[in-house]
Formats: C-alpha cells, sequence, structure tokens
C-alpha cells in the first residue's frame, strides 16, 4: 500500500488512479479523498512513497519516492525517480531520475541524476 503525506497528514493509496492537489482538495481517480481546508501552513510539502500513475498539484513541494507515469505542477519544486511521461512545473526546480518523455520548467532549473 503507496502513502501520500501532506504536510504530516497520511493517506494509504492503492497506487491505481490519478492523484490531483487541487483548490485544497486531494482527488485519487476523481474521488475527493480528503480537503486540505484545515491546513494553516502556506508551504505544502507533498511526499508520495511508492508507484503512482499520475500528480497534478497546483502549489507544493512534491517528492515521489517511487516510479511516476506523469508529473505537473503550477507551482513548486518537483523531485522525483523515474517517470514514464512528463514531467512539468510552471515556477520551480524539478530533480529527476530517467525520465522517458519531455522535462519542462519556466522558471527554475533542471538536475537530473
Amino acid at each position: 500500500m503507496n502513502k501520500i503525506t501532506i504536510n504530516g497528514k497520511t493517506i494509504r493509496y492503492s497506487g491505481k488512479g490519478g492523484i490531483s492537489i487541487s483548490h485544497d482538495k486531494v482527488t485519487i481517480g476523481g474521488v475527493e479523498i480528503v480537503s486540505l481546508e484545515d491546513i494553516k501552513e502556506k508551504q505544502i510539502n507533498i511526499v508520495i512513497n511508492g508507484d503512482i500513475e499520475n500528480l497534478s498539484s497546483d502549489d507544493g513541494e512534491i517528492t515521489v519516492n517511487g516510479t511516476v507515469n506523469s508529473v505537473t505542477a503550477k507551482n513548486g519544486n518537483i523531485n522525483c525517480h523515474d517517470v514514464l511521461g512528463d514531467v512539468e512545473t510552471k515556477n520551480g526546480n524539478v530533480f529527476c531520475g530517467d525520465v522517458q518523455g519531455d522535462v519542462n520548467t519556466k522558471n527554475g532549473n533542471i538536475s537530473r541524476s
């Protein structure tokens, strides 16, 4: 069972279905799992332990400790292992392993290990 941790709050996750974090809501496969309205911190830290299909987030520092098909963020750094598709952030740095698709950032740096 995979885990998603957002600012210390952990959610168990099967690894199936895309994850979206937008407008203070976490949805998996289109189903709302949890509301983040009670999180007071401005900085959102998202840590995924395990493989996931896709992840998109409006804001937040994203770390994926596993393989992911694609990762997209509007604002925030992305740190991930292998990516089977694309990685994109508008404002942030990207640190990743092997990427089979494209890696893009408009305002930031790209570093591959």
